[in-house]
């Protein structure tokens, strides 16, 4: 006669679970650093096309930078922001977001879109609030000043000035570090003290 398979027993259930657990606890880590390292590629590709819309925006304008803010925003706003300047060169909002950043947000009072990113006002602010931005010129060394960083969730404005509020609007999103976007238009990963030792890349000259 033929005899029936059995099931499995209670003790080979248990067996396999418990492989299922240790499996899922050695993958899960391996899981989460891919992630984190997807975002901050995919935030790091972000700074580049912002850099090179910026950079053409330049192209276009005699050569001047963009600034953090123009006139001509509907009634209710103090201006337009950099944002949504560089929007006929990006087509894309979504740029504008990191998916690391839990809250983007839209700087107080300006008419823009929702952004991960500041603008650095040491170039894109100087001498007036409004349309004050430094031409390619002023700068020595594009390629070792910053123009955008990744900016705090909670604060509602376009940028900072390092000289006013030094590093606190920076958010460190990505392994201890942050994205930057020089005004070359090159961007890369960097720690938050580097950006000021041992030279100050916030400062145009």
């Amino acid at each position: 006669m033929l005899r029936l398979a059995s099931g499995f027993t209670l003790v080979e259930i248990l067996v396999v679970i418990a492989i299922i657990i240790v499996l899922a606890a050695i993958l899960l880590p391996v899981y989460e650093v891919a992630t984190k390292r997807a975002e901050s590629a995919s935030c790091l590709s972000n700074m580049r096309n912002i850099g090179i819309a910026a950079r053409i925006y330049a192209d276009d304008n005699d050569e001047g930078i963009i600034p953090a803010r123009v006139p001509g925003a509907p009634p209710g706003y103090f201006g337009i922001g950099w944002g949504l300047l560089l929007q006929p060169y990006m087509r894309s909002e979504a740029i504008l977001v990191c998916t690391s950043d839990p809250d983007p947000t839209i700087a107080a009072d300006t008419y823009g879109a929702k952004r991960s990113y500041g603008i650095n006002y040491e170039v894109t602010m100087v001498g007036g609030y409004n349309n004050s931005s430094l031409c390619l010129a002023d700068i020595s060394d594009p390629t070792q000043v910053i123009l955008f960083f990744e900016i705090a969730s909670n604060l509602r404005r376009l940028g900072m000035s390092y000289k006013d509020d030094g590093l606190s609007a920076v958010a460190p999103r990505h392994r201890e570090g942050s994205n930057y976007t020089f005004v070359d238009a090159h961007a890369k990963w960097l720690r938050t003290e580097q950006t000021i030792s041992p030279n100050n890349l916030w400062s145009p000259q």
